[in-house]
C-alpha cells in the first residue's frame, strides 16, 4: 500500500482549484503520520458495484483502527461525501484547524450510490469558490468516496458545514455499494440549505470553478462572474451574498430533493 505524507502543497487548496479531488476518488487511511491508500496497486477500473471481490479489506481497517486505539468502524457514523470532504488532505485539515485535541485515524472507502448527483450549492464559500452538494437524480449512478466518523471527527466536520444540514439517507431509497463489499443500511449526506443550481433541472457539479463562472456569466448576464477563477473567487468572497440573491431573483435554484424529515446535528 502507498502511503504520502499530509503536509500537502498549499496549492491544493487554492479556491478556484475546488474540489481539489484529482484525477479520481481513491480509498485510503488517514493516520498520524501520513495518508495510506487501499487501493490495490494499478488502481480500480470499474465501478464499485460491479466488481467481482472487494478490493478494500474491512477486517486490515479494523486492525488498524485497533492499533491506534481509536473507535471501532460500528461506533462511526458513515458520511457519504460528494465534494473536497472525499479527500483525506482535507479532512486533515480540517482537524488541524478545529485546534481540539482529537486522534485523526479516518477511513476513507470509495463507493458507487444510485439515484444521487451532485451539483453545486447556490451559494458562495467564505473562500470565494462554488461548493459541491448532492440531490436527488433518478436513474443517476455516481462513484463517490464515504468516511466513518468518531463522535469527535463528526463534530469537527459538522461545525465546517454551516450551510449544510447532515441528513441519514436511506440506502432502500439511495442503494449504496462499498469497496468493502457491504451494503449498509443508512449512510449521512451533507445537504445544501440554499438549495442546488439550476437551470431548469440541477446544474452537474464541475471539476474546475472557471467553468461554472464561465457558465453563470452566460446564466445571469452578470460580469462579476467574468475572468480567471481566481480573481472572480476572490471577488465573490467579499460578496458573499450576491450569489444567492442573483440566481434566486433569476430563478436558477431548485430543491435538492432530499427529505428533511431525518435531520442531523452533532453536538459540540
Amino acid at each position: 500500500m502507498a502511503s504520502s505524507s499530509l503536509d500537502t502543497p498549499a496549492r491544493t487548496a487554492a479556491p478556484e482549484d475546488y474540489p481539489w479531488l484529482g484525477p479520481a476518488v481513491r480509498s485510503a487511511l488517514l493516520l498520524r503520520g501520513g495518508i495510506v491508500d487501499l487501493d490495490p496497486i494499478g488502481g480500480v477500473e470499474a465501478p464499485t458495484e460491479q466488481l467481482d471481490e472487494p478490493v478494500v479489506d474491512v477486517a486490515a481497517i479494523e486492525q488498524v483502527l485497533a492499533a491506534e486505539g481509536v473507535a471501532p468502524l460500528a461506533e462511526r457514523t458513515l458520511v457519504l461525501a460528494v465534494g473536497s470532504n472525499q479527500t483525506p488532505e482535507t479532512i486533515a485539515r480540517k482537524y488541524r484547524r478545529s485546534g481540539r485535541d482529537i486522534a485523526v485515524t479516518t477511513p476513507f472507502v470509495r463507493c458507487t450510490v444510485h439515484d444521487l448527483a451532485v451539483g453545486h450549492v447556490a451559494g458562495i464559500a467564505a473562500a470565494g469558490y462554488l461548493p459541491a452538494a448532492p440531490y436527488r437524480a433518478e436513474g443517476e449512478r455516481m462513484e463517490l468516496v464515504a468516511t466513518w466518523f468518531d463522535d469527535a471527527q463528526l463534530a469537527v466536520v459538522d461545525e465546517t458545514e454551516p450551510n449544510y444540514d447532515r441528513l441519514r439517507l436511506s440506502t432502500e431509497e439511495f442503494p449504496l455499494s462499498l469497496a468493502t463489499g457491504e451494503q449498509p443500511a443508512v449512510f449521512d449526506v451533507y445537504a445544501s440549505r440554499w438549495g442546488v443550481l439550476a437551470d431548469g433541472r440541477p446544474l452537474p457539479l464541475r471539476h474546475r470553478q472557471q467553468e461554472i463562472f464561465d457558465e453563470l456569466s452566460v446564466l445571469t448576464g452578470d460580469d462579476r462572474f467574468v475572468g480567471d477563477a481566481a480573481a472572480v473567487c476572490a471577488r465573490m468572497a467579499d460578496m458573499p451574498d450576491a450569489l444567492y440573491e442573483l440566481v434566486a431573483a433569476q430563478g436558477l435554484i431548485a430543491p435538492d430533493g432530499l427529505a428533511r424529515t431525518a435531520l442531523m446535528r452533532h453536538p459540540l
